[in-house]
């Protein structure tokens, strides 16, 4: 049978959500998930690209492009329901906001076409309100963590919500990770990382902190900052903080790195340093990304994070949110010995792209039974 017709036979699955550019996490696993070889061989799939910024300082921010995306969004996504035809729509949803609302509406479309939908969500704090009651009137939500149910507990029923955490694929292998750990054993000084875009919500200004309280109990390290700004005034204040706690030698701007660069700055990092106040904080993948490459992480208690820090090989959490805590437990786990080894091992046991892929999978195979 040829491929034309392999795929009229298979069920048809349309995307809504947010896609590259620009680079953010919800971005980044909804790229997973349209390009993975597992769901594509088992669906035919489309997507509508439903964000229109460009870089990463336009997001929350209003202007007449945008206006005039959502009419474009409207538009395309009318002609692929009636051309497509899709048997589910799969829809990573805005929270709050306007863009909760110009979402809800592309929802509403969907439903006039009279087509089954299940939602996804990748931050929190999800509007509540009778407009949110009419948008997930009858449908699925997916959650990235049994402990966020409770922001979407009034909207749903838990037997309408399903759990999928995030996955990560893995670039390692076993090889480069032994030579990875005879390198961090061998090296003298210490290297963190801070590893997001360089938002002051996510932690930029609280990390240096950190490196500040380290740098007075003499340690030696250096602290790599890798992301993008959120703002100048944001890339200010932090050099400008940085020059206060004389950091300018231990405390190094990278810039936004992807792909090999950045799993190359991984490959030499000893600690993770994420103290994220960000209230939308769900899942982040760079906790994944650190496990992927034996590294323990210290971060808040915010969203999910104390749930993927479960044990403490993994790394510490404040749930206080206080970076005092912080800089105390990494000054702490430094005198200790590396479990690199055993963080690894518990990525690949738990949380590989390929476990989400096939829950993902289970999950549409089960709404497009029961949807007929």
């Amino acid at each position: 049978m040829d491929q034309h017709h392999l795929n009229n036979k298979r069920r048809r699955i349309l995307f809504l959500g947010r896609f590259f550019p620009p680079v953010h996490g919800a971005a980044q696993v909804n790229e997973n998930y349209f390009n993975s070889k597992k769901i594509n061989d088992k669906y035919n799939l489309d997507k509508i690209k439903i964000n229109y910024s460009i870089d990463l300082k336009e997001l929350g921010t209003l202007n007449i492009n945008k206006f005039l995306g959502i009419f474009s969004v409207m538009f395309r996504l009318i002609n692929k329901l009636a051309s497509f035809k899709p048997d589910l729509v799969y829809f990573e949803i805005a929270t709050n906001g306007f863009a909760f609302y110009r979402d809800g509406l592309y929802a509403l479309i969907c439903k006039m076409f009279d087509k089954k939908i299940v939602f996804h969500i990748h931050s929190r704090n999800l509007d509540q309100n009778i407009f949110s009651r009419i948008v997930f009137k009858n449908t699925k939500m997916i959650i990235l963590s049994e402990s966020l149910y409770a922001e979407v507990k009034n909207l749903f029923n838990r037997d309408r919500v399903y759990i999928l955490p995030n996955g990560y694929e893995d670039k390692i292998s076993d090889k480069e990770f032994k030579k990875v750990l005879e390198i961090r054993r061998k090296k003298k000084k210490i290297n963190l990382l801070y590893l997001s875009n360089m938002y002051e919500s996510k932690g930029v200004l609280d990390a240096l902190k950190i490196c500040e309280r380290i740098k007075k109990k003499g340690i030696v390290f250096e602290c790599c900052f890798v992301g993008a700004w959120e703002s100048v005034e944001i890339k200010e204040k932090w050099t400008n903080l940085r020059a206060k706690f004389n950091l300018e030698e231990e405390c190094i701007y990278l810039g936004a790195k992807y792909d090999r660069e950045k799993y190359d700055i991984l490959a030499k990092t000893d600690f993770l340093v994420f103290p994220t106040k960000y209230e939308n904080e769900s899942f982040p993948l760079v906790i994944l990304e650190a496990f992927m490459y034996g590294i323990p992480v210290f971060s808040y208690d915010n969203g999910a994070i104390r749930n993927m820090i479960n044990q403490g090989f993994l790394g510490d959490v404040s749930k206080s949110k206080k970076w005092e805590d912080l800089a105390k437990m990494i000054g702490e786990r430094i005198k200790t010995k590396s479990q690199g080894r055993k963080i690894r091992e518990h990525f690949l046991k738990n949380h590989l792209l390929s476990y989400s892929e096939e829950k993902l999978i289970n999950i549409f195979s089960k709404e497009i039974e029961q949807y007929g």
